[in-house]
């Protein structure tokens, strides 16, 4: 068995396509009024700080689809912005990550968090079972959650991170 080894959390921008990804920051993007003020302050503070959209001194009041487009490009080359985004996405879909978080613990899966934040944790782990692909999995729950109404891309995407492990 290989050694556990800490991931970057910029890997996990080789699971995820470009269109997806800007799919999952217009989901955030769009429902930020449905969370906490407190956590939409904090997001607010977090993407004025990461996020650089040109001729805007704020990037909050460019136009949406300059803002994901930008919020693309940071999540895609700062390494800090990724678990923010990722525990916001979560917070955006928590019907779907609660879903997940139950099934993977009736899996024996350990370690698992629907939150996560960047000085807390060093990336993602490379312990994925063996035998087990991500398509597997997800295919898996699927089956045990007939009625969701998530695409594969998310239901794959919402694996890996509450799992906190990356396929190698």
């Amino acid at each position: 068995m290989n050694q556990v080894e800490n991931l970057p959390f910029k890997t996990i921008n080789v699971y995820i396509e470009r269109g997806f990804l800007e799919e999952i920051l217009e989901q955030i993007l769009s429902n930020l009024k449905n969370l906490s003020k407190e956590t939409q302050g904090e997001f607010n503070q977090v993407f004025r700080k990461y996020v650089t959209v040109l001729g805007f001194r704020n990037p909050l009041h460019a136009p949406r689809p300059l803002q994901i487009k930008a919020f693309a490009n940071a999540f895609e080359e700062k390494e800090e912005i990724i678990p923010f985004t990722l525990s916001i996405w979560a917070s955006v879909n928590k019907n779907l990550a609660n879903d997940v978080l139950d099934w993977l613990k009736s899996k024996k899966w350990n370690d698992l968090e629907l939150q996560r934040g960047y000085e807390d944790s060093l990336g993602f782990t490379n312990d994925w079972p063996e035998n087990q692909s991500l398509e597997s999995i997800s295919e898996k729950f699927q089956e045990s959650n007939p009625d969701s109404a998530f695409s594969k891309d998310e239901i794959m995407l919402m694996i890996l991170w509450v799992a906190g492990r990356l396929p190698t």
